[in-house]
């Protein structure tokens, strides 16, 4: 068993699993999935069916519920104004652009970093940015951006710092009459600073 799984409550429980990984499913192909659900439910069962024999202190666990839907990490991106490096997300990148910042916390294609040494990146107006596509805006997982970059920006929590740069950014477009790619980035952190948002 390969994996992770978090705190224990004073119930006993285990707050979750992180024990299967299917990196055949196509997150882009509804077929691809169903079969992805239903193979990563089995070998869930089969996971907890390990615990019980293997894992001291597990001889008694039972699954109290799967996951809402099979968790995808990566699909699509887009090719951005400027698409982040690993060596961006490793060696704390800063960018004049910045849209807010995220701990270094890479988790995925074989590396695992944890967020415990309190380094951090910036994160770029520009990679939100789509190439040949006028007043558009990607947040979240599909920002631009290399594999090992992805590891860290694919995060929840790093998926909250683009999508409330891209959201500030839509409102001030509208209210200025400003195309995205002309934005007044002073005007954008300037909002952002009023809203908490931590730049630098």
């Amino acid at each position: 068993i390969s994996g992770t799984w978090g705190a224990i409550y004073d119930s006993g429980d285990l707050t979750y699993l992180n024990l299967v990984h299917l990196p055949e499913c196509d997150g882009t192909d509804p077929g691809s999935m169903t079969r992805n659900e239903i193979e990563g439910r089995r070998q869930a069962m089969l996971a907890v069916e390990a615990l019980k024999r293997y894992q001291p202190g597990c001889d008694t666990a039972k699954l109290r519920n799967f996951g809402m839907t099979i968790g995808i990490r990566d699909t699509r991106k887009i090719l951005a104004a400027y698409d982040m490096t690993g060596g961006d997300v490793r060696g704390q990148g800063r960018f004049e652009d910045s849209v807010g910042i995220f701990p270094e916390f890479i988790d995925g294609y074989g590396i695992l970093i944890l967020p415990t040494t309190g380094r951090y990146f910036q994160l770029p107006y520009r990679t939100m940015l789509p190439q040949g596509v006028k007043n558009l805006l990607v947040a979240g997982r599909a920002t631009g951006g290399d594999r090992t970059s992805h590891a860290a920006t694919r995060n929840m929590m790093c998926c909250t710092v683009t999508g409330q740069g891209a959201g500030v950014a839509a409102a001030l477009s509208v209210k200025h009459g400003l195309d995205l790619d002309a934005m007044d980035i002073s005007l954008l952190q300037s909002e952002l600073k009023r809203q908490g948002v931590r730049l630098h």
